[in-house]
């Protein structure tokens, strides 16, 4: 045999022996060998069909294998066939491990985890990680054709009582390489699978060991259940995910280099639909049925996200917000407070900044469509309950972009009646708005919760209405500024007070017009507010509280019983004071009323007393917070149907110091309706009068100067009537004093003092200096009467000589000053009463009858003289006063000092007139006498003059002769009395 002939002999052997071998005796051998290995490196039950081999094609084909639990029959893994091609030749010139194929074919998984948080293959995975191995040349290799097919998984999750379910799983993968020929290639895989019943689907392209990773995938989900899988979201939710569907067509690049940073980029949508999430009570927070967002480029490392359009239909959103404050939308995910640690403080280290690239955002356009949104608000002491549907929202470029400018067009219901809309251009970086804003008919009812304990009203009826321009800015470094101009309209408002259910305030139409607003700075610039047909009702309770105090006085809230003491922080260090803000320029051009009621009434006084003031009219012009400005104010009405009002004047109530000149009349008010008051404080009903009063105020540098101009005409108290709380004074005499002979009474009361001092007050001052004239007419009438004629003289006594019953001529001038007020004041009547000074008049009572007898010697002297006279046309001059002194003694009878002769002794005068004096008998009924006489010549005088009648003067014997001692006066006088 030849050399060839040996050779093909040789080769036939070989492949006889190889396919002997490769096809019927390696696998039965190499069967029970792998049982056994497996077996011994899983520590479970394993079973192998069948092992093929194809020594020709260098593949290798596993079938049927089960892989159990342990001690169970449960299968762990199972497929129902491997196929492994190997590429001999391609390995060797290669130098790497090359597989032409591989087939996994109907793969089964059971994934369990366990309670205690493991799984049943925790026992396969390494406990202690060895030692890393130095580096070494990376093993190269190159998979190709790598398929999985009709692959399922079971995955049993026991501590969340959930089961995941994989059916039809398909991967396809051309070839996995890192072989220098096959690094720049793209492998191109695909994953496609049923997951939960949800399809799944991955496809793109990868350069996997190249070192830029470049990759390109697409990411397909559709009906993706979402709460099925919120048990592995970290993050607890605050309330139930009870149904959403997540949907996706992503497109997703990545690449990555060592000159950049990684760069990934996102496109495709995203689509959630059907999403409804309740709170942890079951009540519906969020009701969406599609939210769409498609994105353009989203660079999510950068960040930089551009999205194409994000469309929100008919949204359902109800927003709550607790009594502490808490809005639901912002606590969707439950917070488990950690307990603070201590730490020792440590020594102040240098700050690191770490350079954060800001985020850049654009979003083409936002579309919400017909949404719905309910607001519930605790925090008020009425809960409030606002509706907005439908609302609609167009946004077009919103971007965070240095100089980008948006749009927005935002329509909206609130209550099914206010339709708001905003519309117009708007920028975020820097911060800039200009918008129209329109609204209508917004309903003031339903925010009355917000004010209500601060203003116990009960709103009935009532809209805002809003038209114009809202700017919004913000500079670098600055506050952001804001302002508004156009025009404000309250229509048809209607009050009620909480606590009677009594109207409050109502008004047709409040209306300002012209308004130019903002803050940063604060102004506004007003040019004309009108209030048309108003009313307003002032009450006093039965209870005597005043419904303004009651409806303006809000609740305090005081801290609850049994909370614990606030523990009061360390002092901190004094702040620096911020510097001082200017003041806000203020500037109203007109402010107009017509059509006013004030509507008062009191119910605590009885009867009832109630007034109102009608056709309440006029204009403020002028206010502004300029310190020279003065405002003009002319308002005109009438307290009730014929009492004329006017209010004229300058104000500037808006600068810090309030400047104030300002007069107010007040014409023929009736008195009599106001009797339940002067029953009540008086102590008399009032049968007729009218008041008329003029007050003039003028408030400058805080101080006040006041003029209250009061006129009474005709008034007329009735009989008195009992009231304890009426003023103890004859307020009738008080009348009498003050009213003039034309029924008339005048008064002026000034009034001065400043506004920094707490116990100033006008009016309690005005009632104050009434009260102590109605005093003083009981305490000291005669004081007052003089007070009032401008004189300082006092009339309430007439004052005599010793002893005589004459009026001096003080006496006299006295008596005319008080006949003319007497005479100007009819409703006056007058008690004298006559006295004595008994030590005094009786010596004057002897003296003037010494005079008497002194006087009728000279009468004799005369008549013997053939003279004519009469006894009180006598006067007895000093020259002749011895001559008639000693006639006088010498005609006396009584006993007389002798000599021893029996003969009378001469006296000297003032001895003889000493005796004279001794033996003239004065008793008390001379002294009565003398004090009557006086009481009468006093009435005489008063009457002579013919201007008081005599029915208005009387004559009162008084008790005692001697009057109650005065201060400066003598007891030998005459005392008035008033009444």
């Amino acid at each position: 045999m030849g050399r060839i002939g040996k050779i093909v002999v040789g080769l036939v052997t070989a492949v006889v022996v190889i396919s002997i071998a490769g096809f019927y005796v390696l696998p039965p051998l190499m069967k029970p060998w792998a049982v056994e290995k497996l077996a011994g490196v899983l520590k479970r039950d394993v079973a192998v069909a069948r092992i093929r081999l194809n020594p020709f094609r260098l593949s290798c084909t596993v079938e049927g294998v089960a892989i159990r639990e342990p001690a169970q029959t449960n299968p762990f893994v199972s497929f129902d066939a491997l196929y492994v091609n190997v590429g001999g030749l391609s390995s060797l010139f290669n130098r790497a491990l090359v597989l032409e194929e591989v087939r996994l074919t109907r793969p089964y998984v059971h994934i369990v985890r366990k309670p205690d948080r493991t799984y049943n293959f925790s026992d396969l995975i390494p406990r202690e990680k060895e030692p890393p191995e130095p580096e070494k040349k990376p093993f190269r290799f190159s998979l190709n054709n790598i398929a999985i097919v009709d692959g399922s998984v079971d995955f049993d999750d026991r501590p969340m009582n959930t089961r995941h379910t994989v059916r039809g799983m398909i991967l396809g993968l051309p070839f996995l390489s890192n072989t220098e020929v096959h690094v720049n290639h793209d492998v191109e895989p695909r994953f496609a699978a049923v997951v939960n019943g949800d399809a799944f689907a991955l496809a793109g392209k990868s350069k996997v060991f190249h070192k830029s990773k470049e990759s390109h995938l697409t990411l397909n989900i559709r009906d993706l259940d979402l709460p099925h899988y919120l048990n592995y979201v970290p993050v607890k939710l605050n309330g139930a995910l009870v149904s959403a569907v997540l949907d996706t067509n992503l497109d997703i690049a990545f690449v990555m280099s060592e000159a950049r940073p990684p760069v990934l980029r996102l496109g495709g949508d995203v689509t959630l639909r059907n999403v409804a999430f309740d709170d942890p009570k079951g009540a519906a927070v969020i009701r969406l049925p599609s939210l769409r967002v498609d994105l353009a480029a989203v660079e999510p490392l950068v960040p930089d996200i551009h999205l194409a359009k994000v469309t929100l239909r008919s949204p359902e959103i109800a927003v709550r917000r607790d009594r502490d404050g808490r809005i639901n939308l912002l606590n969707l995910t439950r917070t488990t407070a950690k307990p603070a640690k201590r730490e020792v403080p440590k020594a102040a280290e240098p700050a690191k900044t770490e350079k954060k690239t800001p985020l850049k955002l654009r979003i083409d356009e936002v579309a919400v469509e017909g949404a719905k949104l309910s607001f519930r608000d605790e925090v008020p002491a009425q809960t409030a309950d606002i509706r907005v549907a439908p609302l609609d929202l167009r946004v077009a470029n919103l971007s965070t972009g240095k100089g980008a400018t948006g749009a927005v067009d935002l329509r909206l219901t609130v209550d099914r009646q206010g339709t708001v809309a905003v519309a117009g251009p708007f920028g975020v970086e820097p911060l800039r708005a200009d918008l129209a804003l329109d609204v209508k008919q917004l309903a003031i009812r339903t925010f009355q919760p917000y004010f209500a304990d601060k203003i116990r009203i009960h709103v009935a009826g009532g809209a805002l209405s809003v038209a114009g321009n809202v700017k919004l800015s913000r500079e670098r470094d600055r506050e952001p500024r804001a302002t508004y101009a156009g025009k404000i309209y309250v229509s048809n408002l209607a009050t009620l007070d909480q606590t009677h259910a009594n109207r409050f305030v109502n008004w047709k139409q409040l209306y300002f017009e012209g308004v130019r607003a903002g803050v940063n700075p604060l102004f506004a610039d007003i040019r004309g507010i009108s209030l048309a047909d108003y009313y307003a009702r002032i009450i006093i309770n039965p209870d005597g509280t005043l419904n303004l105090t009651n409806i303006l006085a809000g609740e305090k809230k005081g801290a609850a019983a049994g909370a614990p003491a606030e523990q009061k922080p360390a002092p901190a260090p004094p702040a620096k004071k911020a510097p001082a803000k200017a003041a806000p320029d203020i500037k109203i051009g007109k402010v107009t009323l017509q059509g006013g009621t004030i509507d008062f009434s009191d119910r605590y006084i009885q009867p009832n007393y109630s007034v109102k003031m009608l056709r309440m009219a006029g204009s403020v012009t002028g206010l502004s917070t300029d310190q020279a400005s003065r405002a003009a104010v002319d308002l005109k009405g009438n307290l009730g149907l014929g009492s004329p009002v006017e209010i004229e004047g300058k104000i500037n109530p808006l600068i810090k110091d309030p400047f104030v000149d300002m007069k107010l009349h007040f014409r023929d008010i009736e008195l009599s309706p106001m009797t339940p008051y002067s029953g009540k404080y008086i102590g008399h009903p009032i049968e007729k009068g009218k008041l008329t009063f003029d007050v003039a105020y003028r408030i400058d540098q805080r101080k006040l100067d006041a003029q209250n101009k009061v006129f009474f005409d005709q008034l007329a108290f009735g009989d008195r009537v009992e009231s304890p709380t009426a003023i103890k004074v004859p307020v009738t005499l008080a009348v009498a004093l003050l009213k003039d002979r034309k029924g008339e009474i005048h008064l002026d009361i000034p009034v001065s003092g400043s506004l920094d001092d707490p116990k100033f007050r006008v009016w309690p001052i005005v009632w104050q200096v009434i009260v102590n004239l109605i005093t003083k007419a009981a305490t000291a009438p005669f004081a007052l009467l003089s007070s009032l004629m401008g004189g300082g003289e006092e009339l309430s006594f007439l004052e005599f000589d010793a002893g005589s019953a004459g009026i001096t001529e003080t006496g006299q001038a006295k008596l005319k000053s008080l006949t003319k007020a007497l005479y100007d004041r009819p409703g006056l009547r007058m008690d004298i009463e006559g006295y004595v000074d008994v030590e005094q008049d009786r010596e004057g009572l002897k003296k003037a009858e010494l005079n008497r007898k002194l006087r009728v010697q000279k009468l004799n002297d005369l008549i013997g003289r053939g003279q004519a006279a009469t006894l009180r046309d006598i006067r007895i001059d000093s020259g002749e006063y011895e001559k008639y002194l000693a006639l006088a003694y010498r005609a006396e009878t009584f006993p007389k000092p002798r000599t021893a002769v029996g003969v009378p002794k001469g006296l000297p005068p003032a001895e003889m007139e000493k005796l004279i004096l001794t033996n003239i008998p004065v008793g008390d009924g001379d002294l009565k006498a003398l004090a009557a006489r006086r009481a009468a010549n006093v009435k005489d005088a008063l009457l002579g003059s013919g201007e008081i009648s005599p029915e208005r003067i009387f004559i009162v014997e008084p008790r005692s002769l001697a009057p109650r001692k005065q201060e400066k006066q003598k007891d030998s006088r005459v005392d008035f009395k008033l009444k």
